[in-house]
């Protein structure tokens, strides 16, 4: 420690601190690049100039490497000391990300002009993921030569993270996300960007029935006066209509007839399976603090229904919000360009995958609720995901190796990147 204290800084053996003062000097560049550009959004080129710009530093990394591997700073590049700083930095990147609200405009001007808002697309991000590379590469073929059983399971893991940050970092420009808004019983060969530019797909999509499972409705207590909902300390603002009876606030509540779908006719409503109907209860309520008993119907509203309360008292009424999706999806038939057909479901989080493309459930008609014709789906196509799902297979496979056959010797402490 003595020594280490008593060595000035950039004399070798290097350390830490020169990892350090690395590491700061690149988030500092990226930064002030960052701000010189005023914010601006930065785009990796794609296909297939990104390939061509991966292959060249792909050259220039392994070219460095052999010319240069005996050098203490390339020894010093391929070892911990200038590792863990790199992944600190980048780690400190990612927290940011955590902090700062992403892909939104900020009015606030530092977070603007240092492009916190989308720091995945900024300098210092491309910088520091650059760096890590660079670091993973030397110490990946650091272990290639002599290539020895004992290093397999450590050359698996560190080129497959190497693999996954070279394919995020060339493929961001190639991936697709597009919307497709699909009407019941046509068929749609088109999408939209997040610019709004419309895209011509290789594939067609046709909704056959879209479903909507939903909660009960909640009900609440407003105030006649604001409009405002009823709050309480340590009580619940809201309660689900899924029993009979229960106690909100001073109010006891009892539930005669609730309809999932009904429609109005004169003062009362009546059960309905039509498009527009909407759910009803009728119930009673009684005030505990005074004993009155109010009884009458509430009713959600929809598109072609008006929302009904009902008044308790000249301070506040009961009134029911629209129920809440349980889940929904779309069935579909898919046409590819080579003339199959087939019938899909695509629901939240449970996506299909065809011909290259990811379609996920994503939205719908929220003004028609349960009775929506229209189904939003959202289309994702990455050409560089298998090499990432490589990369990832390839870390798994080095675990389980080391798993297996245990660490090699000198437990590659002293090279692990």
């Amino acid at each position: 420690m003595s020594d280490e204290n008593s060595r000035k800084t950039w004399v070798h053996p290097w350390s830490y601190r020169e990892g350090t003062i690395v590491t700061v000097a690149i988030l500092l560049l990226g930064f002030a690049l960052q701000a010189a550009g005023g914010g601006m959004v930065l785009r990796v080129a794609g296909f297939p100039w990104n390939l061509i710009s991966g292959i060249v530093f792909l050259g220039i990394l392994v070219t460095f490497y052999f010319w240069l591997k005996k050098h203490p700073a390339v020894k010093w590049l391929g070892g911990v000391k200038a590792a863990l700083p790199a992944i600190l930095g980048f780690t400190f990147l990612v927290l940011l990300m955590g902090f700062v609200k992403q892909d939104v405009v900020h009015q606030n001007n530092l977070v603007r002009i240092l492009g916190l808002s989308h720091l995945v697309q900024t300098w210092p991000f491309i910088l520091i993921n650059l760096y890590l590379m660079v670091l993973l590469g030397i110490v990946t073929l650091k272990r290639l030569t002599p290539f020895t059983r004992r290093n397999v399971g450590f050359f698996l893991n560190h080129f497959g993270l190497f693999l996954v940050l070279f394919s995020t970092a060339l493929g961001s420009s190639d991936v697709q996300t597009l919307n497709m808004n699909c009407y019941e019983n046509q068929s749609e060969w088109r999408a939209s960007d997040r610019r709004g530019n419309i895209v011509e797909l290789p594939l067609a999509i046709k909704l056959l029935d879209f479903t909507i499972d939903e909660f009960r409705p909640k009900v609440t207590i407003i105030d006649n006066k604001t409009g405002k909902i009823l709050m309480g300390k340590n009580r619940q603002s809201f309660e689900l209509l899924d029993r009979d009876t229960f106690v909100f606030f001073e109010y006891h509540l009892e539930v005669d007839t609730f309809l999932a779908t009904s429609g109005k006719v004169g003062e009362s409503y009546f059960a309905v399976n039509e498009p527009g109907s909407a759910p009803s209860a009728r119930v009673k309520v009684t005030n505990s603090l005074d004993g009155t008993v109010t009884s009458g119907w509430i009713c959600s509203g929809s598109f072609v229904l008006q929302p009904e309360a009902l008044k308790l008292n000249d301070h506040h009424s009961l009134v029911m919000l629209p129920a809440e999706p349980k889940k929904f999806s779309s069935e579909v038939s898919v046409l590819t360009k080579d003339g199959t057909s087939r019938n899909l479901t695509i629901e939240v989080n449970k996506p299909i995958m065809i011909n290259g493309w990811t379609i996920y459930q994503l939205s719908y008609n929220e003004e028609m609720g349960r009775w929506s014709d229209m189904s939003v789906l959202q289309l994702v196509r990455d050409p560089w995901l298998p090499a990432v799902y490589s990369g990832i297979f390839l870390m798994m496979a080095g675990a389980v190796f080391l798993f297996i056959f245990g660490k090699p010797k000198n437990g590659g402490v002293e090279n692990v990147a």
